[in-house]
């Protein structure tokens, strides 16, 4: 083991200089008062305002299933796929959780099937609770949709364990995003009513965890794999 082991450096900050840093490992937690992605107040202030969403009547579909709340909205979700596509995937998902990484693929393999009859949408449902990370995130990729990059960051974000704001860092320039001008947006707050009404629209569509999907406006129940992936296509059918 080094002796000297790399230090915590927060998005967007330039390079610490090379000197030793104590005995303190690299896989260990930072101190409590350390902003470790440089954005943990914004996180901290949404973390608030999403505790205090209070759940609406879900409504079912004629199948008994919970229906989208509200509707797709082209105007206002995040949406990537053609906008007159027979088949939409609504996901209420989560950045820097066990599940992300099955979820990316089960979107690649989705878009993969039908590229010109699918329409995939993302709607926040973080977890602070859960999983710690998952609210600066979201600020995150909220700060690339204002750049016009939320889709290059989320494919970038979903596939990392981001247990390190180094890869939120690396993600973030692979996304071809400015990684102090993402930092600045994040702390800024920018995008943190939007994702305060996708939990929102998380619990009135009955939505308790994420993943969770959405075909045509409808839950889907199974499993998120590859069978998912061909059940939501053929939805466009």
């Amino acid at each position: 083991m080094s002796e000297f082991p790399h230090p915590y450096r927060a998005l967007g900050e330039r390079d610490l200089p090379r000197e030793p840093y104590g005995p303190q490992r690299r896989d260990d937690p930072p101190p409590d008062d350390y902003d470790r992605f440089g954005a943990e107040g914004a996180a901290a202030a949404l973390t608030q305002r999403l505790r205090q969403v209070q759940p609406a009547a879900v409504r079912l579909g004629a199948t008994g299933r919970p229906v989208l709340s509200p509707p797709l909205s082209l105007g206002r979700d995040h949406f990537e796929g053609p906008a007159s596509a027979a088949a939409t995937l609504v996901v209420f998902g989560a950045f820097g959780t066990p599940a992300s990484r099955g979820l990316g693929r089960m979107i690649d393999g989705a878009r993969e099937r039908h590229p010109a009859n699918l329409r995939v949408v993302w709607r926040h449902f973080p977890d602070p609770e859960a999983h710690p990370h998952a609210v600066v995130l979201a600020l995150a990729a909220e700060a690339a949709a204002a750049r016009g990059h939320f889709w290059a960051l989320t494919r970038e974000l979903l596939p990392l364990r981001h247990d390190d704001p180094i890869d939120l860092h690396a993600a973030v320039l692979r996304a071809g995003l400015d990684p102090e001008r993402t930092l600045d947006a994040m702390r800024a707050g920018t995008g943190a009513d939007r994702i305060v009404d996708d939990v929102a629209s998380a619990l009135a569509s009955g939505v308790a965890f994420s993943p969770a999907v959405f075909t045509n406006g409808e839950r889907y129940e199974g499993e998120l794999d590859d069978a998912a992936s061909a059940a939501v296509a053929a939805t466009g059918r």
